[in-house]
């Protein structure tokens, strides 16, 4: 069973709030962290929000739906971001649509910044 989680700056900040979301009619999106996540909650910029995508990096960061990443392939280094297309996630480059569960069984990853 894979961890359902959600994450957002919070609104005027630089600061992550970690959780559930919440979205209402308006547009206006709202972390709230569970019992088994710490942290502040309220309302966030919904361009900042992604998903946990439920795996990790190679440094054990967790990866999340728009985090850019390095991918490390035999003295090639190239970078993307993680998208959710089509039910999957995927590390979307200038030069392909990489399946994010093929990249981690394949290639090294790092998550160099989150947006």
């Amino acid at each position: 069973m894979r961890e359902i989680e959600f994450r957002g700056k919070l609104k005027n900040t630089d600061k992550w709030s970690y959780g559930n979301l919440q979205t209402r009619k308006d547009g206006t999106a709202i972390i709230t962290p569970d019992e088994t996540v710490l942290g502040t909650y309220g309302q966030v910029d919904p361009e900042t929000v992604g998903q946990y995508t439920g795996l990790k990096d190679k440094n054990e960061v967790k990866i999340y739906e728009n985090d850019i990443v390095e991918i490390t392939r035999k003295c090639v280094f190239q970078t993307g971001i993680v998208i959710f297309k089509d039910g999957c996630f995927f590390i979307k480059s200038k030069e392909t649509l990489l399946p994010l569960y093929e990249a981690i069984i394949n290639f090294e990853l790092k998550v160099i910044s989150s947006k």
